[in-house]
């Protein structure tokens, strides 16, 4: 070979090592720009499954038949004995029929405990571990041949030094049904049999959790017709209430608590109604101040007036939904440092606001003092038969405010406060719930925060404690003339389907956790919540003909009634479409893929997307599903990343009565293609193969070269 040939040579196989990496890459990059044409807007179901379907996952309806069929406990009704059960029994048929499932008990008996608190009291904890208790109503005075009201050690008075219990009442031990919905421990972990030590009294541990588990009311009842009574006034106010304005009235008013300091309680109702009563309610506010205080004046038709020994009586007969009044106060009177008497025992016996019970909470000592006789104005005002208060909030014993409390955070202020705040703002408007949620509220406040405040403190444990519900606490009261809802049901409804909508009543107003009771005749029961926009979901069990009986109450709402069957599910769950990013992936990309699915009828259950590399010898499943209470459409998926690879997949769709379609095509795949790195190696390899070749053969040629010099030498 001549030197010109071997000059070919080299360049030919130069250039045949140069082009091989870009022939394979050119063919690959046709077709991923053939892939893009592959938009799948067009999807098919599959006349036959790539796969048995057996293979799938079952639904699993477990859970929603729990929620059907075994409707947990939500309400204890504890009374003394079987002589009770009868007045009792109507209350409980009611909160049945609205949806919240309740029962009778008097056999506490057969608990454990030293005493008959201790054994209510774990009666009670027994319900809530098993069932869904979150309201006891305690049928009963606080007597102890009745429903006892426990006494914890706490002698607030003895510490402070000063002050004193009322009349000749026990200064160190105070009762308490805080005791009924703190159910954490014992509240005697030395078991002395002195309940509700701090830590300064029994070995640094504190026996009080101070957690309810359960919201607690009393309604306090001597004997059964007394019973009978409250709770009719209960129904009374629940199923038939008398219709007016008072049900969007507030009754404020405010005392002077000590003239020298000037401390105003004004401050404090005007406090609640300019920042959480103006925008639920009208109101009329009280006032008597020392010079150091003048009360704004409200824009109409709100009012300003004084606060004198005839106001408050006369405005309190005429109607108010919710009551609070601020001062001084002893079992039968309620009055301020000017000594003057703004509502007495006498006034609540007589109370005139007929139909038009109040919610009354009492910022003052003693006025519920339901464990010492049946005198006082608490227990007055919710014994009235059909007038007084349909819910009292007061303390049982003396309780505590601070001088200079510009910021209402400490004692009674902000335990007023914050009830009221947790009543409107947080829009608790069951009673009980708003009273137990603003005592935690208190003990999470900035002022304990900041240490300023602790539950050692003997004052503190206190005013958490005196402070009780007499009445259901369970109840709802009224901001709003109350008016019924829509009907919900009036459509096409399926079985299976998930219900979805807003509660709203007849005005247009947002009914915050409105319930909703369903029934049907072989015995399916179901009690659903709204949240606090009134938002529910919900799904229907898959039974088809089924007649359902509904009750939606709530907030502001006269109990509204509704029927409707469910029709048989003819719809076929679909894919409407399947989107895939990156659209041409690479062996580094994560694989995002959205399915868009339609039923109408009982709704998409799950998507099954199954993924293989060998025509489906292999797959991956993967399942993509609504819980029960969920109605998406739109289900995404990310895979990652994938090796080099042919890739086909099929899409399953399964509805709520278990119905599938397959959806299988061949543009129904994709490719990864091999990374340029394996191509490099592969030239690499190719390249020092030929250069190595090219060597040899420089080096063959040059020794056959220099074999002929040598003989041309000779």
């Amino acid at each position: 070979m001549g030197k010109q040939g071997l000059k070919r040579y080299i360049i030919i196989l130069l250039i045949i090592l140069i082009l091989i990496p870009f022939f394979p890459l050119n063919i690959e990059d046709w077709y991923q720009s053939v892939n893009r044409q592959n938009n799948l807007k067009s999807l098919k179901i599959a006349t036959t499954p790539v796969i048995d379907l057996s293979q799938l996952p079952e639904i699993d309806y477990s859970m929603l038949n729990t929620a059907w069929n075994d409707q947990k406990i939500e309400m204890l009704i504890i009374v003394n004995d079987s002589s009770f059960i009868n007045a009792a029994t109507p209350l409980m048929e009611w909160k049945n029929e609205k949806g919240v499932k309740t029962i009778v008990l008097s056999n506490y008996s057969v608990y454990e405990g030293r005493d008959k608190a201790e054994k209510i009291r774990n009666m009670i904890k027994d319900f809530y571990e098993k069932e869904n208790i979150k309201w006891v109503l305690l049928a009963g005075d606080a007597e102890d041949d009745l429903i006892p009201i426990r006494e914890v050690y706490n002698p607030d008075v003895v510490v402070v030094g000063g002050e004193s219990e009322y009349s000749t009442w026990d200064e160190n031990y105070k009762p308490t049904d805080f005791y009924y919905a703190d159910l954490t421990g014992s509240w005697d972990d030395n078991n002395n049999s002195i309940w509700g030590e701090s830590v300064e009294y029994n070995e640094e541990t504190d026996e009080i959790s101070w957690i309810p588990e359960v919201y607690v009311g009393r309604l306090p009842a001597s004997n059964p017709s007394e019973l009978s009574a409250m709770i009719n006034k209960t129904l009374k106010y629940e199923t038939d209430p008398f219709l007016g304005n008072w049900t969007n009235k507030m009754l404020l008013a405010g005392g002077v608590s000590s003239f020298s300091p000037p401390e105003d309680e004004a401050r404090l109702t005007e406090y609640i109604w300019e920042n959480y009563v103006i925008d639920e309610m009208n109101f009329t506010q009280l006032t008597k101040t020392t010079s150091s205080f003048t009360p704004s004046i409200p824009v109409l038709p709100n009012s300003l007036d004084s606060l004198n020994v005839t106001s408050f009586r006369n405005e309190f007969n005429s109607g108010y939904s919710t009551v609070i009044i601020a001062g001084h106060s002893d079992p039968t009177k309620i009055t301020d440092d000017s000594h003057e008497t703004y509502y007495n025992n006498a006034d609540a016996l007589s109370s005139s606001n007929v139909d038009m019970p109040s919610l009354f909470y009492a910022d003052a000592c003693t006025t519920s003092s339901y464990d010492k006789g049946d005198y006082s104005i608490g227990e007055r005002l919710i014994i009235r038969a059909d007038s007084g208060a349909i819910g009292y909030i007061g303390g049982l014993r003396v309780n505590w405010y601070f001088d200079y409390d510009e910021n209402l955070e400490k004692l009674n202020r902000a335990n007023a406060k914050l009830f009221w705040k947790e009543f409107f703002a947080e829009k608790k408007f069951q009673q009980g719930r708003a009273l137990y949620d603003s005592k935690v509220t208190y003990m999470d406040s900035d002022y304990f925060v900041r240490g300023d405040a602790s539950m050692t403190q003997e004052w503190q444990r206190k005013n958490v404690l005196t402070y009780n519900l007499l009445g259901d606490p369970e109840l709802d009261i009224y901001t709003k003339v109350p008016t019924q809802v829509p009907n919900f049901f009036s459509g096409n409804i399926y079985e299976g389907q998930c219900m979805s909508f807003q509660v709203k009543d007849n005005l247009g107003r947002i009914v915050p956790r409105a319930r909703i009771n369903l029934r049907t005749l072989n015995g399916k029961y179901r009690t659903v919540y709204s949240d606090i926009n009134g938002f529910v979901d919900f799904r229907l069990p898959p039974e088809a003909n089924e007649n359902y009986s509904v009750i939606i109450t709530g907030h502001n709402v006269i109990p509204s009634y509704f029927n409707f069957t469910t029709l048989p599910d003819t719809d076929i769950p679909e894919l409407l479409t399947v989107t895939r990013i990156p659209l041409n992936p690479t062996v580094t990309d994560n694989i995002l893929f959205s399915f868009t699915t339609s039923d109408n009828n009982s709704g998409i259950e799950s998507v099954f997307f199954l993924l293989s590399n060998n025509n489906f010898s292999v797959f991956s499943l993967n399942r993509l599903n609504n819980d029960f209470n969920e109605n998406k459409q739109e289900f995404n998926i990310t895979l990652n990343k994938l090796e080099p690879g042919e890739y086909s997949y099929v899409v399953i769709t399964r509805d709520y009565t278990n119905k599938t379609s397959v959806f299988y095509e061949d543009n129904l795949n994709f490719s990864i293609p091999k990374p340029i790195t394996d191509y490099m190696l592969i030239v690499a390899s190719i390249m020092i193969v030929g250069l190595v070749g090219i060597s040899i053969v420089v080096v063959i040629i040059g020794m056959k070269r220099h074999k002929k010099n040598i003989r041309n030498l000779k």
